[in-house]
């Protein structure tokens, strides 16, 4: 009794059939086209309806095998205390918060005279002082956070350009194989 299609498991490269038979058109031109670099082999309308093909994949889901463990001094600084740590796997910063910001001029000192210091002007004074101190120590926390968001995404390129490296060579080892396959069987 003959298995369903999707039980089968595919010889290597999916060439042929039993041992001296040549092979079969459908898998030859699906392979033929992912070789030849399209995305979509052409094969005949009986095999596309009998296949599973793949959902596509979202990048933003695809996680990448990589051991990262930052400084707990690093993430400390860039997490707001008594909230959850700052991740920098998951955490996103969008274009504004990355984008450059202008270096703007302080206004010059008013030295305000010693007997104009009232109750109001030194409850400014505290008020602004507070809104600075605040100020300072968020702008801190979001550089803390992007500085360990960064080397999270130097180490997670670097692994990736080695993944492309490979794959590549992967690639030219299969592409010499059906060369060879070619020379010997002619072309697909």
């Amino acid at each position: 009794m003959a298995r369903p299609l999707s039980d089968r498991t595919p010889g290597p490269l999916l060439l042929g059939g039993p041992a001296g038979a040549p092979p079969s058109g459908g898998a030859l031109l699906g392979l033929r086209s992912l070789l030849q670099g399209n995305s979509k082999p052409k094969e005949p309308a009986s095999c596309l309806a009998s296949r599973d093909t793949p959902s596509p994949v979202d990048p933003d889901t695809v996680e990448v095998l990589m051991t990262f463990e930052p400084d707990p001094a690093d993430l400390a600084l860039s997490s707001i205390p008594g909230h959850e740590t700052f991740d920098p796997r998951r955490h996103r910063f969008s274009e504004e918060e990355l984008k450059p910001q202008p270096i703007m001029k302080k206004a010059r000192k008013v030295q305000v005279p010693e007997e104009q210091k009232d109750e109001k002007y030194w409850s400014r004074r505290y008020k602004n002082n507070e809104a600075a101190k605040r100020s300072r120590d968020a702008r801190r926390l979001k550089e803390n956070q992007i500085s360990v968001r960064a080397a999270f995404l130097e180490k997670e390129n670097a692994l990736l350009r080695q993944e492309v490296v490979a794959v590549r060579q992967e690639l030219s080892h299969y592409r010499a194989v059906l060369s060879r396959y070619q020379a010997q069987h002619g072309t697909l």
